[in-house]
């Protein structure tokens, strides 16, 4: 195998990443006066509304990927159900390298039917997860079920998965007034979360982003190339980060290294995004850096888009 990727040695490192996925939320509505702590986070990050989900865009394939650095085509999960990944023995997951440097992770999901608990644990445990807690499907349980870990957790990674606008997207559809309530409880919680972590704030990197958008092809839907679908935000917030635009260039590939560069570990060589560290430059050298070829999901999008 081939070294290890490193960047920056010299990079400002952070004591704690915090990962949150906020499960199908539309890029397009942060900014809106409706969700004033998305606005709040979007103006203290580096940040892009026009980063791409993997394909298929469904959220076992996306937090797979997330997890494991890879592409649903080289994890083995390519559809909507979860499952331990195919090419497991193969891949690096990211809390295992997190654990493998001593430092402590753990993850805060909602909770499976009793027949799917045995699966979930292993998942978690095939993962390197050191911390799993399951709570109800939805954002105010599963930030109560979280608040233990961002009080007392001050190194490591801690991730959190918020389901409530995937869910009500498809029921009632992306951009429906439930939706829009649901996107508005997230951004409560986001107020909240904030607050928890205001006194870590100077050793704490948040890195917020959706797994897929939704609406695009059909309204309840999001397992798709169109825009809509496979268009999410992304957003980093911490020491070191230089409020800016980002480039569109970027994918959901791109969180997992960025999650190891930011804690001064060894991103793996297999990994198949790049840590986001034009995020921690002046934006004029952000801009004039962070520059490379487009990846193949950026390419169908395009393709999908003429």
């Amino acid at each position: 195998m081939s070294a290890d990727k490193r960047w920056c040695e010299d990079a400002r490192r952070v004591r704690r990443v915090v990962l949150l996925v906020l499960d199908g939320l539309r890029a397009d509505l942060i900014g809106s006066p409706r969700y004033p702590h998305l606005s709040a986070l979007r103006q203290e990050s580096a940040y892009t509304l026009d980063a791409t989900t993997v394909l298929p865009s469904v959220t076992a394939a996306a937090m797979t990927s997330l997890f494991s650095g890879v592409a649903p085509n080289d994890h083995g999960i390519v559809s909507d159900r979860f499952g331990v990944p195919k090419y497991l023995a193969r891949l690096r997951p990211m809390p295992r390298e997190v654990a493998l440097h001593g430092l402590p992770s753990t993850g805060v999901v909602r909770q499976v039917p009793w027949p799917l608990r045995p699966l979930a644990r292993r998942i978690v445990r095939e993962l390197g997860m050191q911390q799993a807690h399951f709570a109800p499907a939805n954002v105010r349980e599963l930030l109560r079920a979280a608040m233990p870990a961002l009080r007392t957790q001050t190194d490591g990674l801690i991730v959190m998965h918020w389901p409530d606008c995937d869910a009500i997207g498809h029921t009632h559809g992306w951009m429906s007034e439930p939706y829009l309530d649901a996107v508005a409880r997230m951004d409560a919680a986001l107020g909240t979360t904030r607050e928890l972590m205001a006194d870590a704030r100077t050793e704490t990197l948040l890195l917020a982003l959706a797994d897929h958008g939704g609406g695009g092809r059909l309204p309840n839907a999001h397992d798709s190339a169109h825009p809509l679908d496979c268009t999410i935000p992304l957003l980093l917030s911490g020491p070191g980060v230089h409020p800016q635009e980002l480039p569109n260039t970027h994918t959901l590939l791109d969180a997992p290294p960025t999650v190891l560069w930011a804690l001064g570990l060894p991103v793996p060589a297999q990994w198949a995004g790049e840590p986001i560290t034009a995020a921690f430059a002046a934006p004029t050298a952000a801009r004039r850096t962070d520059v490379r070829a487009d990846t193949p999901e950026l390419q169908l999008l395009r393709e999908y888009v003429a």
